[in-house]
């Protein structure tokens, strides 16, 4: 998946829902064209942006709460035709159709949700959303048209009335969970506009050596979400080399990546890998010179 760190376009989106769930967002949207998802060279930038084709209506079942799950349905629509978007609208991209990558105003909880298609409601979506703190969420739909054509649409969703501090600016480069440390690093400091080499070493810290035993998760050896410290734009990218072809493939003990970021001031990196079974999801925070 071939995407870049991109300045959103403004869109006005219609956030419809229960209680204090509900709000109308007028959001932003990133996008992104000619990603074919061949193999995982990533480190491809298009600078080209254009006016988007989608948006998103979110519907929570009832009112969010911290801790607690609660359903939402969710409706990608065609802005040209008023159609809403299934399944045969949307091109497979790492096995699947549509990606939900949802962070809080702070940048502190991630999550990345696939939704389901509501058999009983063609053009509904539906997916089940667990809020860790009492604020409002981003949550960018992340999806790619048969003809390659990939864009983020963002809406909000309301979890709750408390102020989301400032994203921290304190530069992070490694973390420990699941028994394994990541350590972040890049072949040159970060710089508006400038590509660069991201590389995560990964070492068992029961053993103390690499760890070489990455599993694919949705067709890739990791993937890597970026944030904005401004909430509103995001990047996603894959590891370089080899997709693997099978669930018996291993790989590491380093994810390398290629990022440019398009703005200055506090990114926030999340990687997801799947080892031992589990699948982990680890925050760092770099930070992007002018």
């Amino acid at each position: 998946m071939k995407t870049s760190l991109l300045t959103a376009a403004a869109l006005s989106l219609a956030l419809v829902g229960c209680g204090p769930a509900t709000k109308v967002d007028t959001a932003k949207t990133a996008t992104s064209v000619a990603d074919k998802h061949a193999g995982m060279a990533m480190g491809g930038h298009d600078d080209e942006t254009h006016a988007p084709t989608m948006k998103l209506a979110l519907s929570p079942n009832g009112p969010l709460a911290p801790g607690r799950a609660q359903g939402v349905t969710l409706t990608l629509t065609n802005i040209a035709s008023g159609k809403p978007l299934g399944p045969s609208d949307l091109a497979l991209a790492h096995t699947k159709r549509l990606h939900l990558l949802i962070v809080d105003g702070s940048l502190t909880d991630y999550q990345h949700i696939h939704p389901v298609v509501d058999p009983a409601k063609p053009g509904q979506w539906r997916f089940d959303f667990t809020p860790l703190l009492g604020r409002t969420y981003k949550v960018w739909a992340d999806a790619t048209l048969p003809d390659g054509t990939q864009e983020y649409i963002g809406a909000e969703l309301v979890a709750g009335a408390e102020k989301a501090p400032l994203p921290s600016a304190a530069t992070v480069m490694t973390a420990e969970k699941d028994g394994l440390k990541f350590s972040l690093s890049f072949s040159t400091p970060l710089k508006v506009g400038q590509a660069a080499q991201g590389s995560i070493a990964i070492v068992d810290t029961k053993t103390g050596k690499p760890f070489a035993a990455l599993q694919p998760i949705m067709g890739a050896f990791g993937h890597i979400v970026a944030f904005a410290g401004n909430w509103d734009s995001i990047e996603h990218v894959h590891p370089l080399g080899e997709e693997p072809k099978s669930e018996g493939e291993r790989s590491g003990p380093a994810i390398n990546f290629h990022i440019q970021p398009e703005q200055s001031g506090t990114l926030k990196l999340f990687a997801q890998v799947r080892a031992n079974g589990r699948e982990t999801i680890v925050p760092f925070t770099a930070n992007v010179a002018p």
